[in-house]
């Protein structure tokens, strides 16, 4: 809900863009970290839906373009649909207050040149369609997992979601141990193979429907656990480290195995990404200079990390 300082500030800000309504199909303030929706009409009214409903998928968007434009303080465009026309959306990162909320620009698409490819396809195609070149800029071409973008726009949501409902959550940082090694010993073709045998492991760890999996960069991977407290979330990154140990992968005639080491970090007090991510790095630091081939695991409730 809206503070009355926000309020006013939220239809200054409308009021100065309103005349937008008569070149755009739309235009909406979105918090796109509670997801809240914003409306301009002859004033300024909040949604009692929620901003991804208004695409019909049933889900929070994979490729969340209002978290991107936060996070990077740029305008992106992104083409949707919502089950019957298709729109070009102009997303702008806009200050409220100390808040940042994004203005979207919606413009309906559906009988332009950029449509082209979807003219004559059925709905189901259609999302089909736009689903796989979304999740193109999401994923990470080697390992098919998600990517650092990913990362950055779906974190902070996750954040704010267990925050919101008093729920515990978890990630793991996970890296393979000495894979400089690997590269100089098998060289880089062989190093790639490792990395997508490790995507494979984790992603063989976690609950496909609420957990997942991206890679942060390099040899080190993220593992998000909605819902998990500590105990859990160490018993998954054991059982990580476990099946590791049992990879063997070939390559030229040649056997290599590897080992990999774990950060786990659960939250129970709202706290930034950065920070969330910078304890469970602790603790995998913590972890290779301890020996390697190990789990380390903390509890954040907003101080440093145990």
């Amino acid at each position: 809900m809206l503070g009355d300082a926000e309020k006013f500030k939220m239809d200054n800000i409308m009021e100065g863009i309103g005349f937008l309504r008569y070149i755009y199909d739309a235009v909406r303030l979105v918090d796109p970290v509670t997801k809240k929706v914003y409306e301009m009409d002859e004033s300024l009214r909040e949604c009692k839906s929620s901003c991804y409903e208004f695409w019909n998928t049933g889900q929070v968007c994979k490729n969340c373009v209002s978290m991107r434009a936060i996070k990077e303080n740029k305008t992106f465009i992104k083409i949707e649909y919502n089950g019957e026309k298709v729109y070009m959306v102009t997303v702008v990162p806009v200050q409220v207050g100390g808040r940042v909320f994004v203005a979207e620009l919606l413009k309906e698409a559906s009988d332009s040149n950029l449509v082209e490819e979807f003219l004559g396809k059925g709905q189901s195609e259609i999302y089909e369609m736009l689903e796989r070149k979304n999740m193109m800029l999401v994923r990470d071409e080697l390992t098919k997992i998600f990517n650092r973008r990913y990362i950055n726009e779906r974190l902070p949501y996750e954040i704010m979601q267990a925050s919101l409902k008093g729920e515990e959550m978890s990630i793991i940082m996970a890296d393979i141990d000495k894979f400089k090694n690997v590269n100089d010993t098998y060289g880089h073709i062989a190093g790639d193979k490792v990395l997508e045998a490790f995507a494979g492991v984790l992603e063989g760890c976690i609950r496909k429907e609420l957990d997942w999996v991206a890679r942060y960069g390099g040899e080190e991977f993220i593992v998000f656990l909605k819902g998990a407290g500590y105990e859990k979330a160490q018993e998954v990154a054991e059982r990580m480290r476990k099946a590791t140990e049992g990879i063997v992968v070939v390559y030229e005639e040649r056997t290599i195995r590897f080992t990999s080491s774990f950060g786990v970090c659960t939250l129970n007090k709202s706290l930034g990404m950065e920070k969330l991510i910078a304890a469970a790095d602790k603790n995998l630091y913590t972890a290779k200079n301890t020996g390697r081939n190990k789990v380390i695991s903390s509890e954040y409730g907003g101080g440093d990390s145990d």
